[in-house]
């Protein structure tokens, strides 16, 4: 697509089509989480527990080797730019041999040992076995769902991103019934416990796998993208594929890391505190779909654009995108500001920890705007492939800054949960003002030979 010669209506709408389904199917993924939550929940508090524990647990592995989706997104979208469809398929395989390698052996592991990931986070012994069930049941469903989220994000790059909302909806609709049946022994099923929620995602993820395979390897998108080809493995792709990899990858881990790090530092304030906040995250893990969704769609856009040799449109895109973003995300911060009793109220009944959650859900809102500049220029410049760049900055941001800024706010200075929030705030902005600084020079568009 010619992005430098849309009219700017032209491009906002281009730039809302290819984001809507990503910011649904982002949602989706994301409401999974909310729903296992709420349903864990009516087990009691050391299930609650567990559950939280062992899913960052997790997301701090899978999210890791999904971070291989950024390159093959990219990698798609540059062919798919320059015309080039017939080499989608290795990039695919790539994908697909990179994820097979390390996925099989994080399965091995975290099925062998799901005890010892447990006592590395906490010293309950309920806990820690409820949340060995969990992680057990889990990493079942890891193979499939890397698997799943490579599709996808070829699927993302060619620019059809229906494909992922739909199957991230489907996903959630069979994920809904089957935590009923696992997690609480209705129908005839064993009552599992938080075993059945992990199981219900692990199954819930497969199946979402399989409309992808039906779509991509029917006769004529596998003959137009080369994707089953003999040769499809090219070895002089694997460094450069590697290359815009790894940086998503750690990325990905200091997040997870920094967020454990702030629930540690908020159990440190007080049992209280460590409820409403991760309440909070859940709330802003919600807002900030949008701008992640945005943030995927400029770099399929960002990447086709420079694929073509339009550097124009590619920065075009990107401003687009970024004022889309703040618009969404702006609506959710106002929602955060008005009523943040109400959101609260819908996961706790106790007055006083709403009160104590009031100002720090304020504040989140006020973030929103900021964030989501940062969300979709870090889009843009992985398009342009320079996910070490956006890594460097977030890691430093998030990992190195956030959490002793939490742990002198929250605990030092006595500013309790809101100080601890301050901290999560700063990490934003840094973030946002790095996007920035990388985004505004000409040769923001120089990136790893793909």
């Amino acid at each position: 697509m010619a992005y430098g010669a849309m009219s700017r209506r032209r491009l906002a709408a281009t730039l809302s089509a290819l984001a809507v389904p990503l910011v649904l199917g982002q949602l989706s993924q994301t409401l999974m989480g909310v729903v296992d939550t709420l349903m864990v929940g009516r087990l009691g508090g050391p299930a609650l527990a567990a559950v939280g524990l062992s899913s960052l647990l997790f997301a701090a592995l899978a999210m890791s080797l999904k971070a291989v989706d950024v390159a093959c997104q990219t990698f798609t979208a540059r062919r798919v730019g320059a015309g080039r469809h017939g080499e989608v398929g290795p990039v695919l395989a790539t994908a697909l041999s990179v994820v097979l390698l390390f996925g099989g052996l994080a399965t091995w592991f975290g099925l062998a040992h799901p005890g010892l990931l447990m006592r590395v986070v906490t010293r309950d012994p309920e806990v820690a076995r409820l949340g060995a069930q969990w992680l057990y049941w889990r990493f079942l469903g890891l193979l499939p769902l890397l698997v799943y989220f490579q599709f996808k994000a070829m699927g993302d790059g060619i620019g059809w991103t229906r494909i992922g909302m739909i199957t991230g909806i489907g996903m959630n609709l069979v994920n809904v019934p089957l935590n009923w049946l696992l997690i609480y022994g209705h129908a005839g099923f064993p009552a599992m416990g938080v075993g059945g929620s992990a199981l219900a995602s692990s199954i819930s993820g497969a199946l979402a796998l399989v409309p992808l395979l039906v779509v991509f390897l029917a006769g004529g998108n596998r003959r137009r993208f080369r994707l089953l080809a003999r040769g499809n493995f090219h070895r002089e792709l694997v460094r450069p594929f590697l290359a815009m990899a790894w940086p998503a990858a750690v990325q990905s881990l200091g997040m997870v890391l920094a967020l454990t790090a702030f629930y540690v530092i908020l159990g440190g304030i007080s049992t209280a505190t460590l409820a409403v906040g991760a309440v909070l995250l859940r709330l802003a893990s919600v807002s900030f779909m949008p701008g992640i969704g945005l943030g995927a769609a400029v770099q399929t856009a960002v990447g086709q654009a420079l694929g073509a040799g339009d550097i124009r449109g590619a920065r075009r895109a990107a401003w687009g995108g970024a004022g889309l973003a703040a618009l969404v995300m702006g609506a959710f911060g106002l929602v955060f500001l008005v009523f943040p009793e109400q959101l609260l109220r819908a996961f706790m009944a106790d007055p006083a920890l709403i009160r104590d959650g009031v100002p720090a859900v304020r504040l989140v809102g006020l973030a929103q705007a900021v964030d989501a500049i940062g969300l979709a220029l870090a889009g843009a410049l992985r398009g342009a492939g320079r996910t070490r760049a956006v890594m460097v900055v977030d890691v430093v941001a998030g990992f190195a800054l956030m959490p002793p800024l939490a742990w002198l706010f929250g605990i030092v200075m006595g500013g309790g949960l809101l100080g601890a929030v301050w901290a999560l705030v700063t990490w934003f902005t840094l973030y946002a003002a790095g996007m920035l600084a990388l985004f505004l020079p000409a040769h923001w568009h120089h990136e790893v030979r793909s």
